[in-house]
């Protein structure tokens, strides 16, 4: 299945870490990007450090709130079934997608046929920013029409973690990675906060950056760290693999 994306920036407020190279190159982690094509945007109006771009989302989720109000409060139950209300509080709800069938196109946001959600079969794609010693990582959680959550989990379950908010220096994993015998002569591409499910914990995920060194079609074989957040320990390395193109004047 084609996977169309939705790009949002979330602004980082300035702070300061402990000094160290590649500290810049720390971005927003999670997985939040839309989950189809044919979806209606619904925003938040509280929302004060968001910026939306290339997007507009000019719903009021108030315009579905008889549907929003159950399936949030899903939402949040789980959230604090899995994680803890402190956790829970910590979130900041950045919107609701409302993911219809390919059967039912979405054509104009004036069809106001589209908002009784009862007649469709549609899924709700619930996106939240968390924010922690200045750190910020967004994920989606999906739920069906009857309140059912379909999607993967996206943050720690607390009773088997419960030290997951405490969040080490991003500086200490760059500092692993960048002392690896595999990691010499390499470079990093960025930083993020991420989740690994397998390991029930918040990881820093370090990728290795890409050189682009000739013209034409180039294949990549890039590694990716995972790097426990509360414990600074090397979980796994993943490979991210592709091609690319790269396009010039020759003088």
């Amino acid at each position: 299945m084609k996977h169309y994306w939705t790009f949002f920036v979330i602004f980082i407020s300035n702070f300061v870490f402990s000094q160290c190279d590649n500290i810049e190159k720390l971005k927003l982690g999670g997985t939040y990007m839309s989950k189809t094509n044919n979806y209606i945007p619904f925003e938040v109006k509280y929302k004060d450090s968001i910026y939306h771009d290339s997007v507009s989302y000019p719903n009021d989720i108030n315009k579905i709130k008889k549907y929003s109000d159950f399936i949030l409060s899903k939402a949040e139950n789980y959230i604090v079934t899995r994680a803890n209300r402190s956790f829970y509080n910590k979130l900041k709800l950045y919107g609701v997608e409302v993911n219809y069938p390919e059967s039912n196109r979405i054509k104009t946001y004036d069809d106001q046929s589209l908002y009784k959600l009862s007649n469709f079969e549609v899924t709700y794609w619930i996106i939240y920013t968390y924010e922690k010693d200045k750190f910020r990582y967004a994920f989606g959680l999906e739920f069906n029409k009857d309140g059912k959550m379909i999607s993967e989990n996206k943050f720690p379950d607390y009773a088997k973690n419960k030290d997951f908010e405490n969040l080490m220096n991003p500086c200490n994993a760059l500092q692993l990675v960048e002392n690896k015998k595999r990691f010499k002569n390499k470079k990093v591409d960025f930083i993020e906060l991420s989740y690994l499910d397998e390991k029930n914990s918040f990881c820093w995920l370090i990728q290795e950056k890409f050189e682009i060194e000739k013209l034409g079609v180039s294949k990549y074989s890039l590694d990716m760290y995972y790097i426990n957040a509360n414990n600074n320990k090397l979980e796994t390395i993943k490979k991210k693999k592709g091609s690319v193109i790269a396009c010039g004047i020759k003088y």
